[in-house]
């Protein structure tokens, strides 16, 4: 039996190094470039011929005009160029990108109206005072949103204490202990996730603060705020779980520990990063609602440190009652205080972005 070997020629390296891939995918016939070029600028063309000719508003032409013509003339050039079988991926690329255009614009529309309007408010003493001697109408370079920026801290930090716990608690429950009970609590809690705000505030005034049993107040609104964080720290935990690699658990008990220690010690180590997130945005769902604490937290102009002794007041409330009063200067003071919470919003689920892009366990 005879084998032949072959040598390779080292030669050649330099040359097949400085060859370029191959890729016959990406080359493209001009028949379709083309198409794609007609059918994108001629219905921009024709509806910017109706938008300076005919008095058709905007938002009118962009939805009722160009986008049905946009589709008709991508099935178009999709069905020279492809055939039948291009059609509906045509009409699935138009109204893909017309989502995503139209999502942009109105996101864009609403930081801007906020950053144009809520601009001429801000300022350190808007950042720090509180609003015990204002009215009204005083101009803006008196008062703040100090003690509504407390009063939120407060109350979200009651939520919390609350209700990460048990809802991470339960994550632990439907994916380490996994009892007979597993579906009625995953029910309740997708169940919880989909209670109106306002329904939680009824709950806490009509259970606690109608019944003398708590006054309006920091706690009052904690626990409504915690009945709308816990479904959504619970469910986002669950599923970090659910990503902790198996083998992690059968290693640990192999090795004789409990169930009990296996999870304390292994799988939620692993899941910290996981956990965190959801923590994140848990306070990121509920910083914002304003119904819950109109009924149980109440309002208050000056600054108020005691979480269970009067109303308090908080930047969603001091945003609805500025926002409706007809002065100039307190519906600027609502805007800037409405662009302080987006700022916290952004920078929670920038957090939240940040930390959950990191491996489970690191």
């Amino acid at each position: 039996m005879t084998t032949h070997t072959e040598v390779f020629d080292e030669s050649r390296l330099v040359e097949l190094r400085e060859q370029l891939p191959i890729r016959p995918w990406r080359s493209k016939p001009r028949r379709f470039t083309w198409s794609v070029i007609i059918a994108s600028l001629a219905p921009a063309v024709f509806v910017g011929l109706l938008y300076v000719f005919a008095d058709i508003p905007g938002a009118l032409l962009l939805v009722a005009v160009y986008l049905p013509v946009q589709i008709f003339a991508s099935g178009l050039a999709a069905y020279v160029t492809r055939g039948t079988r291009g059609i509906a991926d045509s009409v699935i690329i138009v109204n893909a990108i017309g989502a995503t255009v139209f999502t942009g614009i109105i996101l864009a529309s609403l930081l801007g109206s906020l950053i144009i309007r809520g601009w001429a408010a801000l300022s350190a003493h808007f950042i720090f005072q509180n609003n015990v001697y204002i009215n009204p109408s005083t101009p803006l370079e008196y008062g703040g949103i100090g003690h509504a920026i407390l009063g939120t801290f407060l109350i979200v930090l009651i939520s919390a204490v609350i209700a990460v716990p048990i809802g991470i608690a339960t994550a632990v429950y439907i994916t380490e202990v996994r009892g007979r009970a597993v579906p009625y609590v995953r029910f309740f809690v997708q169940a919880m996730s989909g209670v109106p705000s306002v329904v939680a505030g009824l709950f806490i005034l009509t259970t606690l603060v109608v019944t003398g049993a708590l006054s309006q107040s920091a706690l009052a609104g904690g626990l409504a705020y915690a009945i709308l964080m816990l479904p959504t720290v619970a469910r986002t935990a669950e599923e970090v779980l659910k990503l902790v690699p198996e083998e992690l658990r059968t290693g640990a008990l192999a090795l004789g520990s409990t169930r009990s220690r296996t999870v304390f010690r292994v799988v939620l180590p692993a899941a910290k990063t996981g956990i965190i997130t959801a923590i994140i945005l848990g306070i990121a769902r509920v910083i914002g609602e304003t119904a819950p604490l109109l009924l149980a937290a109440g309002n208050a102009d000056q600054t108020v440190v005691n979480p269970t002794g009067s109303p308090i007041s908080s930047i969603p409330t001091y945003i609805f009652n500025n926002v409706a009063l007809p002065y100039p200067d307190a519906v600027t003071r609502a805007w800037g205080a409405a662009l302080v919470l987006i700022v916290l919003v952004a920078v929670l689920f920038t957090l939240a972005r940040v930390i959950g892009a990191r491996k489970p366990g690191r």
